[in-house]
């Protein structure tokens, strides 16, 4: 019953929708950029060299976060149905993920959001496949690999080192996972604090600095940037957020065990993106963070609730992505 249910749409289509979200939202956030999106992410080890480098190569730059944004959704749509996280055959993250990418605010350091968004897209693919097939410890330790270099380009996303170890508790209430977790994901900054060690400064310099910059203010002000679309078309992820929120929680046979431990995990995932907004160091590069966790919920209302409701929010949330893009050229 509930594959009758779910929503049909072709590859073609949502990919040229990814596409053209992709590629006009960066050139509109190039020549028409608005509000804080110019608004530049505070001092990290390796975010400081991104963004040295596109001062270098501007076009470039814009150019590998168009191509990052389309590989993203593309990949997030592909491993989502590959591993079987719902239960049924969807491809709906590909525009999702376009949509809160990009759709919403671009920051204007596209190479550090390009970085960050394939970090977040490979550290949530590991964990998923981990769960989904392979059950290893290899996996999760990729995963943790990932989701400790965040903080090393984003200084905001060091929440994650707090957060993580506690999520990965939930869904793997097994001591050697809780280990494995940790190690992984200190492996990163440690690795660049003895690579800073070698280089004659001080062994604790980087984290020092991810220190100092996660409380750096940034000056960008999110609520100074949105406008009434932006704001419209948040409220209508929000509720197919809630939507997709609400099925995991009150219906225990939607999911599989495996499924609902990945959905759990999402879940959790995106409050913990959510509350990167908190921290004065935050930008528009938040965004990117957000949209993975998002387009992996949102697509469980697309196979377990009707038809003609999800295809209304769907081309609602279409609507106020095309009308917010226009309206921030004159913002």
């Amino acid at each position: 019953m509930a594959a009758k249910r779910v929503t049909q749409h072709r590859i073609l289509d949502l990919g040229a929708t990814l596409i053209l979200i992709a590629i006009v939202s960066t050139l509109r956030a190039t020549l028409l950029p608005a509000g804080d999106e110019v608004v530049a992410n505070t001092a990290t080890p390796i975010g400081i060299l991104l963004q040295n480098l596109q001062e270098r190569i501007p076009t470039l730059a814009a150019v590998v976060w168009t191509l990052c944004v389309i590989f993203a959704g593309l990949s997030v749509g592909r491993y989502a149905a590959k591993y079987s996280i719902y239960p049924a055959y969807t491809l709906m993250a590909i525009p999702i993920l376009g949509v809160m990418a990009a759709a919403v605010m671009v920051s204007g350091d596209y190479l550090v959001s390009s970085a960050a968004l394939l970090l977040m897209l490979h550290a949530t693919k590991y964990l998923h496949r981990g769960i989904m097939r392979t059950k290893s410890f290899g996996d999760l330790s990729l995963s943790m690999l990932c989701f400790g270099t965040i903080p090393l380009v984003f200084a905001p996303a060091a929440i994650f080192y707090i957060l993580l170890p506690v999520m990965v508790l939930v869904i793997h209430n097994s001591w050697r996972e809780w280990v494995v977790t940790i190690s992984s994901l200190i492996f990163p900054p440690l690795a660049v604090c003895y690579w800073s060690w070698c280089a004659g400064e001080e062994f604790t310099t980087p984290i020092e600095q991810i220190y100092n910059s996660i409380f750096t203010p940034s000056e960008f002000h999110l609520f100074a940037t949105l406008n009434p679309a932006s704001i419209l078309l948040l409220g209508v992820v929000i509720m197919m957020v809630l939507c997709a929120v609400s099925l995991i929680i009150s219906d225990k046979y939607s999911l599989k065990v495996n499924s609902r431990a990945v959905m759990r995990f999402n879940s959790l995932l995106l409050v913990a993106c959510i509350a990167i907004f908190f921290f004065p160091s935050s930008t528009a590069t938040t965004f990117v963070l957000i949209s993975v966790p998002i387009s992996m919920l949102v697509p469980l209302i697309f196979v377990r609730m009707g038809m003609g409701f999800t295809e209304t929010l769907y081309r609602l949330m279409l609507l106020t992505a095309a009308i917010n893009i226009l309206a921030m050229c004159w913002q």
